[in-house]
């Protein structure tokens, strides 16, 4: 394993590396490379906040989609190429963060500024400087909601939670999207949206969750794949391979999204939540109590291509202000199929490797936002063989394993048709379950300060399929030499 000083002497050895050096913790030139991001209560106090208002003016009244100093500019960015419950979440955002920053810079002439970041966790209410409504405000838009609280809880901080990329087992990355996504529905207007980097909170939002993201990677990146420079270490990760895509000719090579200080960027606070904010609802009051059933139209399991089957489930069933639980009954053969699952997924002999499929995912299939609802307000959380009552969180987190919202929604429908997955079986693995004829779903109504009426969400198919799924990137569980990971 390589030492601190050789991994940084392999990074100087290259071109590449070279040039993202002098941004690591400890070398000469990192105190000198502005790129500290305040908390907005402190930004909004220091010399970078006139620049920053001048910034967003400027971007807001260019609607030249085509223009890099247009807000516009950037929603497309956001609606052609993020990438939502998919590998590199986290890591394209970095990157995305990084470009946007620079062009503030450009956009204020302010060589220093840099992005704020918003800390719901100790204000778990909208800034008042974005709630204003003075015609003036570059800030304020209209939305539905102002307190986020509802969306937060501790699970991806929980120590268990080591490794870091979505498609391995206790990760952090599809935890904190489950963060990430309802924030989105609670502000709603264009937040509920990929349209939503028009709004200027957008980028506190995301810039909160990578700092959340860095700070729970201190101090050695826990189970990041390890990454120095592709092009001269073999040791490397492939998950870093390649760049991240964002415009014709704006992209950013994968590696250097690592850790944000690789892109000369620190944060003023550099440690992770260990409480909610005041009168904040979620995690859910305990005791908890599973909503009651209700019968749909059933479908039998079926095969939908070579690499997926369904194992039943149900049509249409209602989503609107009601929190509501499901029963979806497998056959005897189906049934044995998801226990070869499971327990390939406890067991370290890859003999127990199943046959036919090796993940177990609950899909919520031609799923549409209602007229109603497009400007979210509400999100659902959604429990896997919930108990009658939850009176603990260990409870909570052998049950919950999603949300869903119009954001969500709209994410998974901007590329194609809109089909959100969730897998689920390393969440059965820890249920310790031996009976599988028979599973139960809910899902809980969580609603914003403007909730809508009425239906929400139309949805063709709620299932669950078995699929042969490679893994998106094979990434080594490597964690480094101690300290590779900022400091």
């Amino acid at each position: 394993m390589k030492t601190t000083s050789g991994y940084r002497r392999t990074l100087l050895r290259s071109a590449v590396g070279a040039a993202v050096a002098r941004y690591l913790p400890g070398s000469a030139l990192a105190a000198t490379v502005p790129g500290m991001r305040l908390e907005w209560q402190q930004f909004k106090a220091s010399s970078q906040y006139q620049s920053f208002l001048s910034a967003i003016t400027r971007m807001r009244n260019n609607t030249n989609a085509q223009d890099r100093n247009s807000l516009n500019f950037w929603a497309t960015v956001h609606v052609n190429q993020c990438p939502h419950g998919a590998p590199y979440f986290l890591a394209w955002h970095r990157g995305y963060l990084y470009h946007f920053e620079r062009q503030l810079r450009i956009a204020s002439g302010d060589a220093s500024l840099c992005l704020p970041y918003w800390d719901y966790y100790s204000y778990a209410t909208l800034p008042a400087e974005f709630t204003d409504p003075a015609s003036n405000n570059p800030l304020y838009r209209q939305r539905l909601g102002a307190n986020v609280g509802a969306a937060l809880d501790l699970a991806p901080f929980a120590p268990s939670v080591f490794n870091f990329e979505r498609g391995t087992a206790n990760a952090f990355e599809p935890r904190i999207e489950d963060i990430h996504n309802p924030i989105h529905d609670l502000i709603g207007g264009v937040m509920s949206t990929m349209q939503s980097p028009l709004d200027p909170i957008f980028y506190l939002h995301h810039a909160s969750i990578d700092r959340l993201t860095h700070a729970w990677a201190l101090p050695d990146g826990k189970g990041i794949p390890f990454s120095s420079n592709p092009y001269s270490s073999a040791s490397s990760s492939p998950y870093w391979a390649g760049s991240h895509a964002y415009a014709t000719g704006l992209t950013i090579e994968r590696y250097k999204t690592l850790d944000p200080s690789w892109l000369g960027t620190s944060y003023a606070s550099t440690s992770v939540p260990t409480s909610l904010p005041p009168a904040t609802s979620r995690p859910p009051a305990l005791a908890l109590e599973r909503p009651p059933y209700q019968v749909f139209r059933p479908t039998l399991g079926r095969r939908l291509s070579a690499t997926r089957r369904s194992v039943g489930g149900v049509l249409h069933p209602l989503f609107d202000k009601r929190s509501l639980s499901i029963r979806i009954r497998l056959n005897p053969r189906d049934a044995v199929e998801v226990a070869r699952i499971v327990a390939a997924r406890c067991a370290p002999d890859a003999s127990l490797a199943p046959t036919r499929a090796d993940a177990i995912k609950i899909v919520v299939d031609q799923a549409a936002v209602t007229d109603g609802a497009g400007q979210g307000g509400f999100f659902y959380a959604f429990y896997l063989n919930m108990p009658a009552v939850i009176d603990s969180l260990d409870e909570r987190e052998t049950s919950f394993f999603a949300t869903l919202g119009a954001f969500q929604v709209a994410a998974a429908s901007h590329h194609g048709a809109a089909r959100v997955e969730f897998d689920v079986t390393q969440l059965l693995a820890q249920q310790t379950r031996s009976d599988f004829s028979e599973f139960s779903l809910s899902w809980l109504r969580v609603d914003g300060d403007n909730p809508p009426a009425g239906k929400t969400i139309e949805v063709g198919e709620l299932r669950i399929d078995l699929t042969v799924d490679a893994p998106p990137v094979p990434a080594p569980r490597m964690a480094g030499p101690a300290g590779w990971y900022g400091q």
